[in-house]
């Protein structure tokens, strides 16, 4: 069968007020198959896209005869284009979650990998210079199989948050975690990227994600996530999950909020009394909405509000960043299911759409916006993918509103 070229969709860009006479870039990354931008990072001379890039082997006519999904890290100019691409894990087939700056310019990557043979998930984190060169990269293999969601650098080394199905007893009521089942896992690691000690997952017995990590200003840090437990009257079976963790990995307070409605986490930030939660309730339904929630910095207290956007416009979010001085810049998609167009938007702390702050994209296919990142001059940069038949491209947009 012959290779069919990937056909890049025509996007037109809406956006509801112009400010400034910023010039847009949008750019695309990639070749057949599959290639997803999950995470970008701002460098002092561009941007770090990590994701999932799939290498293709072809023959003398063009044909594709090989595909290896595999994680995979993009540097960019400010202009979005490229000035390398690099692969890690070896053979195995992987991908990229999320990528960090560190403070001596240097990058770290963390994703996952699968074992071809035990079919297992395994972590991997990458660290390497921002030339390219000096890589280092460490694979976490455990007896089940563990994702990576986020990862921060502390004083003396990383902390590294992710999932695990791994058992963990005791299984009571509210305790341990069953086999198979996604309990949240923090690893801490070295400058070297080696693990140091082991600290026990986290969540209850069925079902708990974490989807970021933040500091708490206090030398800990607060994990936010989703459950499907419910402790209280009107919950669902899917939850908003906050857990306070000291420096040593050890609980130091929870809260689980939810409706019967349904709630996914997708990220945090801090504010000034306390932090900002973001998700989508009623995922990938008629019915979606983004949901912001604030609460408390002592989290185990009653949320100070909770507020929905987007309630006509089915809007879900993936990412939330600060923008300007009091300001955060949401990122994600309208629509669910296969029709979807990518969408930024901005809010300010008490959870109000800011009038005016919103880009979406019409087109044909799915597209969708995974993580975004501002800076000090109000550049919003967002990336993700763009899927026209059975292909995908990494999209990154770079913007003013």
């Amino acid at each position: 069968m012959k290779w069919k070229y990937f056909l890049i969709p025509v996007f037109i860009f809406l956006s509801c007020e112009r400010t400034n006479d910023s010039e847009e870039i949008l750019k695309y990354y990639g070749d057949a198959k599959e290639d997803i931008g999950f995470s970008v990072a701002i460098a002092d001379d561009g941007y770090f896209i990590c994701g999932q890039i799939t290498e293709i082997t072809r023959s003398p006519e063009n044909r594709i005869t090989k595909t290896v999904r595999k994680i995979g890290l993009i540097k960019t100019g400010f202009d979005g284009n490229t000035i390398w691409q690099k692969t890690f894990g070896d053979t195995l087939v992987g991908s990229g979650s999320k990528v960090k700056i560190l403070d001596d310019g240097s990058v770290i990557c963390a994703g996952q990998v699968t074992v071809s043979s035990t079919t297992l998930e395994d972590i991997i984190v990458v660290k390497i210079n921002s030339d390219g060169t000096g890589i280092h990269e460490n694979i976490f293999k455990t007896s089940g199989n563990q994702s990576s969601t986020d990862i921060l650098q502390t004083s003396n080394g990383f902390l590294l948050l992710g999932t695990t199905d791994v058992a963990r007893t005791p299984i009571t009521d509210s305790t341990g975690n069953k086999a198979g089942k996604k309990d949240i896992l923090i690893i801490k690691l070295d400058q070297n990227l080696n693990q140091i000690g082991t600290i026990p997952g986290k969540g209850f017995p069925n079902d708990d994600y974490g989807a970021a990590i933040i500091p708490d200003g206090e030398n800990g840090f607060v994990i936010a996530g989703t459950t499907d437990r419910s402790e209280e009257a009107g919950q669902g079976s899917s939850n908003i999950l906050l857990l306070r963790v000291n420096a040593f990995g050890s609980d130091i307070g929870k809260q689980i909020i939810g409706t019967t409605a349904g709630e996914y986490v997708s990220d945090i930030e801090p504010v000034d009394d306390g932090y900002l939660v973001a998700g989508t309730i009623n995922r990938e339904t008629s019915n979606q909405t983004i949901f912001l929630t604030k609460v408390p910095k002592d989290i185990s207290q009653v949320p100070v509000f909770t507020k929905t956007m987007g309630d006509t416009k089915m809007w879900s979010v993936n990412a939330m960043n600060r923008y300007k001085n009091n300001y955060y810049v949401l990122a994600g998609k309208k629509g669910y299911g296969s029709s979807s167009d990518m969408l930024v938007c901005a809010i300010d702390e008490e959870g109000n759409l800011v009038e005016g702050k919103e880009k979406s994209a019409e087109t044909d296919g799915t597209q969708v916006f995974n993580d975004v990142v501002s800076d000090p001059s109000g550049d919003i940069i967002a990336v993700g993918k763009n899927t026209y038949e059975t292909n995908s491209m990494i999209t990154l947009f770079k913007f003013r509103f």
